[in-house]
């Protein structure tokens, strides 16, 4: 059977959408299966992404044209289905809508429907496009993949679907142990030398960031003495939340707060590893990896209680509202300063981040392909 997956955001530092496919190579590569991979880009690039180097035989990348979105998706994807007879074919969010073969079974993965939540912090054009393409994209689908059940119960409310044509599973983000090296650059070195809390993704609006700093310079001015720094690592990239820059300004923060910028995963482990807490308030979320991956190495967090983040940490997390300041500058003074009560998170957050394995991921997915297989 010819599996085809859209592999686009690889190499492109999206974040949570990289990693899942990024995961779900990793995972194919290490199965033996009947299985005969095409991977689909639009970029020669593909060859300085390290999952993608030295593929086994049953994994090909091709490169397809033209690098235009909209007709690299709804042109060039079918046409390479019929060229490399595709029984299955696997993209996120827009989907191919004419032209596969009758016998091509297409899985699209939702991993959030944040516009429709947090439709002030899109941009129009992008709310347009997506009310336009994804309701097409989802009747258009086989079957429909979400990664929480918050995201699955939102898609089947929102576009009438039915719960037989969605499947949650949840990504992984499990970390089982440290690298035993650790290539790190000077920012962050400079920065293990702080009491930190830190906070650690994208840098769009939705992410809440704002709401972080004023708690913070809240917590602040509480306890002046208090040595702690805020991290705030991730890249200005798309759609980034110049709020972030302002109250910095504004709060005179410049010296307790530190941006290094996008970090490797190497610095990622480290900064995590050895914070106080990790805070991630989001005012919405599909999923959540990286509250999964700080849990690993026991460090205690914070998140929003909006979408699916409770879901996801349980009671191993201080769970406050992504709106109240003073509830979340509480919780980072209870973490900092309660070491019973950071030993406790830290201790069950190791627990819960077990039962979130990027195997298991790959093994649920692996069978839904299956199933639609063998269905007529």
């Amino acid at each position: 059977m010819n599996i085809g997956l859209d592999i686009r955001t690889l190499g492109k530092k999206r974040t949570g959408d990289e990693v899942y496919m990024t995961e779900l190579i990793k995972g194919y590569r290490e199965r033996k299966s009947d299985f005969q991979f095409f991977l689909f880009t639009d970029t020669e690039t593909w060859r300085d992404v390290p999952v993608l180097k030295d593929l086994p035989d049953n994994m090909r990348v091709f490169v397809l044209r033209p690098k235009s979105k909209l007709l690299w998706t709804m042109y060039a994807l079918p046409k390479a289905c019929h060229k490399y007879s595709i029984d299955l074919l696997h993209v996120m969010y827009i989907t191919p809508l004419i032209n596969l073969p009758g016998k091509t079974k297409l899985i699209t993965t939702i991993h959030d429907v944040s516009w429709k939540f947090v439709p002030e912090y899109i941009k129009w054009s992008d709310k347009a496009a997506l009310n336009t393409l994804i309701p097409l994209a989802i009747r258009k689908s086989d079957h429909v993949l979400t990664v929480s059940k918050h995201a699955k119960h939102s898609i089947q409310n929102i576009f009438g679907v039915s719960s037989t044509k969605v499947t949650a599973i949840y990504n992984g983000g499990y970390i089982s142990s440290m690298p035993q090296v650790l290539h790190l650059g000077p920012q962050v070195t400079n920065i293990l030398n702080h009491d930190y809390i830190v906070y650690l993704g994208s840098l769009q609006p939705r992410k809440n960031i704002p709401t972080l700093i004023r708690a913070f310079h809240a917590y602040k001015t509480r306890h002046a003495e208090s040595p702690l720094k805020l991290v705030i690592a991730g890249g200005k990239g798309h759609n980034y939340d110049t709020r972030i820059d302002e109250l910095i300004q504004e709060y005179q923060l410049q010296d307790e707060v530190f941006m290094p910028g996008f970090v490797s995963d190497n610095e990622k482990y480290a900064l995590m590893r050895n914070a106080q807490a990790f805070v991630f308030v989001s005012l919405y979320e599909g999923f959540g990896i990286p509250p999964i991956e700080a849990m690993s190495f026991g460090t205690p967090c914070i998140v929003s209680d909006s979408s699916c983040l409770p879901e996801v940490t349980g009671d191993a997390g201080l769970a406050v509202s992504p709106y109240d300041v003073q509830g979340l500058s509480s919780a980072i003074e209870l973490v900092v300063h309660n070491l019973a009560k950071a030993k406790e998170l830290s201790e069950k957050g190791k627990e819960r981040a077990k039962k979130f394995q990027w195997s298991t991921m790959v093994d649920e997915t692996l069978t839904l392909y299956k199933t639609l297989l063998l269905k007529k």
